[in-house]
């Protein structure tokens, strides 16, 4: 990606603000659909998070650049998190993407955009972003027999997370490269059963394999393969 290579017109401007993607640059923003945010603010967080709106633009951005062309892709992600199932759609395209895949975190990469984040081939993280991992949360309205229904999906998607972050720690860092997934598995329960919830610092989540670098200010350089 080369910072000043493109000119841009009217209609690229909106596209790239109504559409969140750049297809000269191969850029899409996973970030919340403005219009929809307004109707959903989060009451902690402000953006409502990883939801169908959001999902299915990224999933339609995405195909599209792969259909242009074979050349890397590079993300800006700056989500508080969300939906499982969305967010996985996310997750799942990324992770089969046959593009090279960047992803740039913005704030945090926290529940689940930390899972996203997790997908992309090269992670980056800005300065002052965190990452966070915690157990997921369900709400509940319906007979006691759906309440059972879910609370046994949300183990099975529980289980899925952990299994994504020791994939990571083992893929990705020398300090758990060697460990068995069950040690790997048993630091972050450990962690997540004292807090609810477990932020890391830039340097701290690359040293334990959820992330690759902090940003360091080149932008021509961010989406480019290695």
């Amino acid at each position: 990606m080369k910072i000043g290579k493109y000119k841009y017109d009217t209609s690229s401007i909106s596209d790239l603000h109504h559409f969140g993607v750049d297809t000269e640059s191969r850029e899409i923003w996973l970030i919340p659909w403005d219009d929809y945010a307004q109707g959903a603010i989060d009451p902690i967080y402000g953006d409502p998070g990883v939801e169908y709106i959001m999902a299915n633009r990224f999933l339609r951005n995405l195909h599209l650049l792969m259909n242009i062309g074979p050349e890397p892709i590079l993300i800006h992600m700056n989500t508080h998190g969300g939906d499982w199932y969305h967010g996985m759609a996310v997750y799942d395209a990324i992770k089969t993407c046959p593009c090279y895949v960047t992803i740039v975190n913005y704030t945090h990469a926290r529940s689940m955009s930390s899972l996203i984040l997790c997908a992309a081939d090269r992670r980056v993280m800005m300065p002052h972003s965190v990452f966070m991992f915690h157990d997921g949360s369900m709400g509940y309205d319906g007979t006691a027999k759906q309440y059972l229904t879910e609370a046994e999906q949300l183990k099975q998607t529980g289980a899925q997370m952990l299994d994504i972050y020791v994939d990571c720690m083992k893929k990705h860092s020398e300090l758990w490269r060697d460990k068995s997934p069950t040690v790997c598995r048993k630091w972050l329960r450990d962690r997540m059963d004292k807090k609810e919830e477990v932020y890391l610092r830039p340097q701290e989540a690359i040293d334990n394999g959820f992330a690759d670098a902090v940003f360091d200010g080149d932008w021509d350089a961010l989406g480019d393969k290695p």
